[in-house]
C-alpha cells in the first residue's frame, strides 16, 4: 500500500505538468489570434514630429508644418525597407529632387509632409503596393541676402547689404554707407523702385523720411546742394585775431557750432602775453548794429562754465596783459 504522504506529492506533480502544458499552449496560439485580429497594414507617410516653437527654422531633419521647401533645402527621405531609395537629396535651382526611379520630382513650396505624400503616391502607383516613406528637412539653404544701393554725396558709395526679414529704413541705409559728405542736400534725396515693370521716383528728405522702410534692390541717390548754397556755407566764418598763437579765418559749418575756447584752441591757444579774462567778440546783427561782449575765458576754463556761442562773422580778440 501506498503510503499517503506519497501519494499526496504525486498528485502535486501531475497537477503542475497540467498548468505547464496549458501555459505553453498559450503562449503558441496568442500570436496567432492577435495577427488574425490586426488590421491590414496601410501605405502611410511618416511625419517626424516638431520640436521647438512653430516657425522657427530648421538644421536639424524637424519637419515643420507651415516650412515651405525652396531652392538649396536638402531632404532626406526614409522609404522603409528600401535602402536605395533612401538618401538626402538637395532641392534644384529649379526647385526639383532628383529621385531614384521617379526622376525630376517638383519640391520648392510644398511641406515636408506634402512631398512624402507625393513620393509615396508615385511609388505605390508603379513600384512598391505598401509604401512607408518619411521625410525631413535635413538642411536648410543660407537666404541670400537683401541689397540697396546708395550713391551720390555719401562717403562710401556702393551696395548696403542687409538679411531678409531684418528691416532697413533710410537713416541706417544712409549711416551704412558712411553718412552724407559736406556737399550732400539733406532734403534732396530721391528713391527709386521698381514695380512690376516701371521705376517708381519719389522724393525724400532724411530728417522727415528718416524711418522709410526700404525694400530689396531699392537705390537711393543723394544729391549735392545748389553751387551758391556751397558758397555761402564756405563764406560763413569767424575770425580770431589778437594774442593768439595764429589769428585769422576760421571756417564755420551750419552743423557744427563752436564755442570761444574751440575758436581759440583751433586758432593755436593763447600766447604768453595774452590775456585770458578779457577776451571780447563783436557781433553785427541782421539789421547791422554792431554788438560787444566781453567774456573772461580763464574763468569759464576753470569752472566750467556754460560755453559762449560763436556766430558767423563774429571777431574774436584776445588782449595782451598789461603785465
Amino acid at each position: 500500500m501506498t503510503s499517503p504522504s506519497f501519494t499526496e506529492s504525486f498528485r502535486r506533480f501531475d497537477f503542475h505538468i497540467f498548468v505547464g502544458i496549458a501555459s505553453l499552449l498559450l503562449a503558441v496560439l496568442a500570436p496567432v489570434t492577435r495577427a488574425q485580429d490586426a488590421p491590414a497594414l496601410r501605405a502611410e507617410t511618416v511625419a517626424i514630429e516638431p520640436v521647438g516653437s512653430p516657425g522657427s527654422r530648421t538644421t536639424t531633419g524637424e519637419v515643420r508644418g507651415n516650412l515651405l521647401l525652396k531652392p538649396g533645402d536638402i531632404v532626406s527621405v526614409n522609404v522603409f525597407g528600401e535602402s536605395s531609395l533612401t538618401g538626402a537629396f538637395p532641392v534644384g535651382p529649379g526647385g526639383e529632387i532628383v529621385f531614384p526611379l521617379l526622376g525630376g520630382i517638383p519640391a520648392a513650396g510644398l511641406t515636408a509632409t506634402a512631398l512624402g505624400s507625393d513620393i509615396r503616391t508615385r511609388l505605390e502607383t508603379d513600384y512598391i503596393r505598401s509604401a512607408q516613406v518619411a521625410v525631413a528637412i535635413a538642411e536648410e539653404a543660407i537666404l541670400a541676402p537683401h541689397t540697396i544701393t546708395v550713391i551720390g554725396q555719401v562717403m562710401r558709395p556702393g551696395q548696403v547689404a542687409f538679411e531678409q526679414g531684418t528691416p532697413m529704413d533710410l537713416f541706417t541705409a544712409v549711416s551704412t554707407a558712411g553718412g552724407l559728405t559736406e556737399r550732400a542736400d539733406r532734403n534732396r534725396i530721391e528713391l527709386k523702385r521698381r514695380e512690376d515693370s516701371d521705376f517708381r521716383t519719389q522724393n525724400l528728405s532724411i530728417e522727415s523720411d528718416r524711418v522709410l522702410k526700404l525694400k530689396d534692390k531699392d537705390t537711393i541717390i543723394v544729391h549735392a546742394l545748389p553751387e551758391k548754397i556751397i558758397a555761402e556755407k564756405i563764406i560763413q566764418t569767424i575770425t580770431v585775431i589778437g594774442e593768439v598763437r595764429n589769428p585769422g579765418q576760421i571756417p564755420l559749418k551750419d552743423d557744427l557750432p563752436v564755442d570761444i575756447i574751440s575758436a581759440i584752441a583751433m586758432s593755436g591757444g593763447f600766447t604768453a602775453l595774452a590775456r585770458p579774462s578779457r577776451v571780447s567778440v563783436r557781433r553785427a546783427d541782421a539789421a547791422g548794429k554792431i554788438q560787444n561782449f566781453e567774456v573772461n575765458v580763464s574763468k569759464m576754463q576753470k569752472d566750467n562754465s556754460q560755453p559762449f556761442m560763436l556766430q558767423p562773422n563774429d571777431t574774436v580778440s584776445v588782449a595782451q596783459s598789461v603785465f
